[in-house]
């Protein structure tokens, strides 16, 4: 009875062949194939706004259709031949995630990546540091190996995009109590956004061990010198 005093008189109550209608349209739209489990004489509470599809748990075996409207309500619908989740080999289920890029189609060797390859989706978050997380990172670059829809993309699937030169000159940032200080530094080893190298201090000599943070800058990893 509350529920039907939230929502609007007006507003007719759905049946599942409108939900189903409104999960192929969302699985379309996002590129992905499979089909909903709904049965078509199936009731479901009115809403007053256009359901909202989402993938259940980062992958399309299941999605989440949500009413956002007045008597708001959500229900998890089974995708027969939907996606799963994507899965760094090696990583557990049971741990935190943390958003990352994945192919949104397959992708032969060769491919210049455009924004319309990726989507993001969550990945473990003790997942290899090889992963890519930025779009600015992989806009423009060259897939070194044939990817499939819903892989991982990771920075050894890319042609190498070197940030830090072997031998070229360096600027070490290392910041103590919120203080920055900057040292001029030689890089022993070339490097990518988000890597680990070595560098040595121009002024000590000092090899210290840091991350590569931008063009010809680094920065002196915590704890490790």
């Amino acid at each position: 009875m509350l529920l039907l005093c939230l929502v609007p008189q007006h507003v007719a109550a759905l049946d599942g062949q409108a939900v189903q209608a409104r999960i192929v349209q969302a699985l379309a739209d996002a590129g992905q194939g499979g089909a909903p489990v709904v049965a078509a004489n199936r009731p479901y509470p009115p809403c007053a706004e256009p359901l909202d599809v989402t993938p259940h748990q980062g992958g399309w075996q299941a999605v989440q259709v949500s009413c956002a409207g007045p008597g708001s309500w959500h229900r998890v619908i089974r995708i027969e031949g939907g996606a799963a989740a994507p899965r760094v080999p090696g990583a557990p289920w049971d741990q935190p995630q943390r958003p990352a890029l994945v192919l949104a189609e397959s992708l032969p060797r060769g491919t210049i990546l455009e924004a319309a390859h990726l989507r993001e989706a969550p990945i473990g978050a003790r997942a290899s540091g090889d992963l890519i997380v930025s779009l600015e990172t992989a806009i423009g670059r060259r897939l070194k190996t044939n990817l499939g829809a819903g892989q991982p993309l990771l920075a050894r699937h890319l042609d190498h995009d070197w940030h830090v030169t072997d031998g070229g000159p360096v600027t070490i940032v290392t910041v103590l109590g919120g203080i920055r200080i900057e040292a001029a530094g030689v890089a022993l080893e070339p490097g990518q956004i988000g890597q680990d190298i070595r560098v040595s201090n121009a002024g000590s000599g000092e090899v210290v061990h840091v991350t590569v943070t931008g063009r010809n800058k680094v920065t002196v990893r915590p704890n490790i010198r």
